[in-house]
């Protein structure tokens, strides 16, 4: 009976139980538990909103949205809480992703153009590192640029910035997220076409919730300042 009173007691409509929320990979556990269905709904929105394709880093800062809410405990009202989050700052949402999406189709063209070449000049496997660690940084980046982008008000290139500084400051999170999410993503596409199916009820939500964790408490610390630094020792 344990595993269907899990089910009964997690079925992804309460909130949980109370007491101190858990950290870490246990809170990922506790958020899937406890919000599940919020989480199919909010990545069938996020399939929906992105068909027109520009929307689509408007869709992904109002998923972000929905994300840090849930991993927070704070209240949630997904319909008014999405489109808000949707039109609030959609140009400047707008603008950052053309401008990532930019940058990381650039970076990712020079790792072809060079890796295509290294057969002949094994000189040429310098630039393409430097451009694959590039497009890296830039993917991490994008973890903490979107919830930059809809809980502060920072102008565009400041958000940018922020984000790109956050990656080094945070490097062995976010390294530990972009690899959970490359072989989430790995597995997705060895699994497919019966991956479809998940691809459109859940992963999307998955991955944001697993890049948001990564993100929100170096958000927090340094950004927002909602989280104490450590005590020092008086000595």
């Amino acid at each position: 009976m344990g595993w269907y009173q899990a089910l009964y007691e997690g079925d992804g409509r309460g909130e949980g139980p109370s007491g101190p929320r858990p950290k870490g990979l246990r809170l990922l556990g506790h958020v899937l538990r406890w919000h599940w269905w919020t989480l199919v709904k909010a990545n069938i929105l996020f399939c929906l909103f992105c068909l027109p394709v520009v929307t689509i880093p408007a869709a992904l800062k109002a998923l972000t949205r929905v994300c840090v809410l849930l991993l927070r405990g704070e209240p949630l009202d997904l319909w008014p809480d999405w489109w808000a989050a949707f039109r609030r700052g959609f140009g400047r949402t707008t603008a950052a992703g053309a401008a990532m999406a930019l940058a990381l189709s650039a970076a990712g063209y020079g790792v072809g153009f060079y890796g295509s070449g290294m057969a002949e000049n094994g000189l040429l496997a310098a630039p393409a590192f430097l451009l694959a660690a590039a497009m890296a940084v830039l993917a991490m980046s994008l973890f903490s640029l979107f919830p930059l982008l809809e809980f502060s008000e920072l102008g565009l290139g400041e958000a940018v910035r922020s984000a790109l500084l956050l990656v080094l400051v945070r490097l062995p999170q976010n390294l530990a997220a972009l690899a959970f999410l490359a072989a989430l993503a790995a597995a997705y596409l060895m699994a497919f076409p019966y991956s479809t199916f998940v691809l459109a009820s859940i992963a999307f939500s998955l991955f944001w919730l697993t890049a948001c964790l990564a993100a929100w408490p170096g958000l927090e610390r340094y950004v927002f300042h909602l989280a104490e630094p450590p005590e020092e020792d008086g000595g």
